[in-house]
């Protein structure tokens, strides 16, 4: 018999806060759902996590109503545990409960299995590491004993049925601050241990579990936790059709989601580098999203925001890291790039309408990019020497503008757009 194991599937996410973030999501289930029925399983187990929120917003849990519905016609039964992200701290109904009583999905517990054929299926709830000895290692050891006397009650035709776990908790074997229970923790007796909570495909088995395999698919999208990176996701259909207690795993990659890509460039060839990139991109169906690790020295941030901002058409969503030798290092995002052309744009008017000539903006301009720039650390983030006369002399062009009240607007303008309240500030305190 073959059993597709999801988990960590986060509808309703959008990353970066992207509406087109957020459909992924749904296409990406709606391919692990569709391969599943392919490829004829006779369950689907949900390992946690199955939305993002607690309260998940309509199109979440319209898509997943949809996916649901389809494998209920086609007689597969849906089998699901809890994880935190489904868990409302207001003590709420889980919403993914709703489901079950419509009759649309099983939710699995800890001391009654679900059978379906020769398989036996047992869940537990994510609990939180305050409830781990009470909420969890207490009720194992209870399982090994209910174990032993189901496996002789659900037997079929003097068969021993097959039996798999669902928990959502993260294992220190794996990851010692993550983690929240050893594998030595886990019942033993069991044939496959499907997890949930690591967004990583995770496979091993372990001696003193007695061949079990436990298993995490790993999220099926790159999630909140999760950097930019050119990973594969996907989740495991199990084989349990074995004479033994063996299982087969096979991990099954998704097709459809978005690229993902990571790249290490140097910026002395910067714009080298972004053209090759915006030649990658025209390989791919969809606008993949970019992570840029960009290393140098002395780099200059308005040359580098206008090379980057060439990407906007090309990719969803870009961020930057840069590793500069001798200054601390910086990051960013693509909206970074269009909100400072756009920012000087709108302060080139304004202080153009104060000052009245072309080269006194630039260096306003100039100063305020270096206030900006400028660092609270030992290290400054410019040529020491070079700026401060270039700041000195900015000042002295700004104050000799003020003296020769070029800083006030017309009184007639300000009565317009302030409803008659001139304003005049005192140029040593800036107090009105």
């Amino acid at each position: 018999m073959l059993i597709s194991h999801i988990s960590d599937i986060h509808l309703g996410y959008a990353q970066f806060n992207l509406q087109e973030r957020e459909e992924d999501l749904y296409e990406v289930f709606d391919e692990a759902i569709d391969k599943s029925i392919n490829e004829h399983v006779r369950a689907v187990i949900l390992a946690g996590d199955i939305f993002h929120n607690p309260k998940p917003n309509g199109a979440a849990i319209i898509r997943l109503a949809r996916q649901l519905k389809k494998l209920k016609e086609k007689s597969i039964p849906v089998l699901f545990i809890l994880g935190e992200h489904d868990i409302s701290r207001s003590n709420d109904v889980p919403l993914p409960y709703l489901f079950h009583n419509l009759g649309l999905a099983r939710r699995l517990k800890p001391d009654t299995p679900l059978q379906v054929d020769n398989t036996l299926f047992y869940g537990f709830n994510k609990e939180r590491r305050s409830n781990i000895d009470g909420g969890l290692l207490g009720p194992f050891k209870k399982l090994e004993l209910i174990l032993k006397s189901d496996v002789e009650k659900y037997s079929i035709e003097n068969r021993n049925p097959k039996k798999i776990l669902v928990l959502h908790q993260g294992l220190s074997d794996f990851n010692k601050f993550a983690g929240e229970i050893q594998s030595s923790d886990l019942p033993k007796g069991f044939d496959y241990y499907a997890m949930g909570h690591y967004h990583d495909h995770i496979e091993k088995s372990f001696p003193y579990l007695n061949g079990g395999i436990v298993a995490y698919p790993g999220s099926i999208d790159l999630g909140h936790n999760e950097i930019i990176s050119n990973v594969e996701k996907g989740f495991i259909i199990a084989d349990t059709s074995g004479e033994s207690n063996n299982i087969n795993i096979n991990w099954i990659r998704l097709d459809r989601r978005r690229p993902q890509l990571e790249y290490y460039i140097d910026y002395s060839n910067l714009q080298t580098n972004i053209d090759t990139i915006l030649e990658e991109t025209k390989r791919f169906d969809k606008m993949p999203v970019v992570n840029l690790n960009i290393n140098g020295s002395e780099i200059d941030q308005r040359i580098l925001t206008k090379s980057l901002a060439t990407l906007e058409n090309s990719v969803l969503y870009y961020n930057w890291n840069i590793r500069d030798e001798k200054s601390m290092d910086t990051t960013g995002y693509s909206f970074d790039s269009v909100k400072t052309f756009e920012l000087e744009k709108e302060l080139s008017i304004l202080i153009k309408k104060s000052l009245s000539k072309d080269h006194l903006v630039e260096l306003s301009l100039d100063l305020m990019n270096m206030i900006n720039e400028s660092d609270s650390s030992t290290e400054p983030k410019y040529n020491e020497s070079f700026n401060k006369y270039r700041k000195n002399e900015i000042i002295d062009h700004l104050w000799k503008a003020y003296e020769n009240n070029k800083l006030i607007y017309d009184s007639k303008q300000l009565d317009e757009e302030k409803g008659g309240a001139i304003k005049r500030y005192d140029k040593k305190t800036n107090i009105e």
